[in-house]
């Protein structure tokens, strides 16, 4: 799949199961047959693409890869990032038990972790929910 990337003038990424194809215009124009040859190449291996995830993402919309936000610099999606700031916000505010709504056993650390992926993926914005979380009381 490299390969055949090169040869089409794109980059190549894989993060598990995920492949992701990256490209000038060039590229983009080219297209079908490219998907085409990728196809033939994860058949010939034994795979089968998942069509229902397959997604052309040009320039001027939000690409996301893996849920992450990836156009120019890689990103929390902001409803993401509103949502959970919102939950920590009035965790703070009434209580984590108030916004436990799924009746998750360990809240805390459920929260903890989505706060640890942002922290990952966006350093600043990552910090200022860890305050939030840390003003928590449990």
């Amino acid at each position: 799949m490299r390969g055949l990337a090169r040869t089409f003038g794109a980059n190549y990424t894989r993060y598990a199961d995920d492949l992701a194809f990256s490209g000038d215009r060039a590229f983009a124009a080219g297209i079908k047959p490219f998907l085409a040859g990728i196809e033939e190449i994860a058949r010939s291996e034994g795979f089968v693409l998942n069509n229902r995830k397959t997604r052309i993402m040009r320039r001027g919309g939000c690409q996301r890869v893996t849920g992450i936000v990836v156009n120019d610099h890689i990103n929390v999606p902001r409803a993401a990032f509103e949502r959970l700031k919102a939950t920590l916000h009035n965790c703070r505010r009434h209580g984590a038990a108030a916004e436990n709504r799924e009746g998750l056993r360990d809240f805390r650390a459920h929260l903890d972790g989505k706060v640890t992926w942002v922290e990952q993926v966006n350093p600043a914005r990552g910090e200022r929910l860890r305050r939030m979380f840390e003003e928590i009381r449990w």
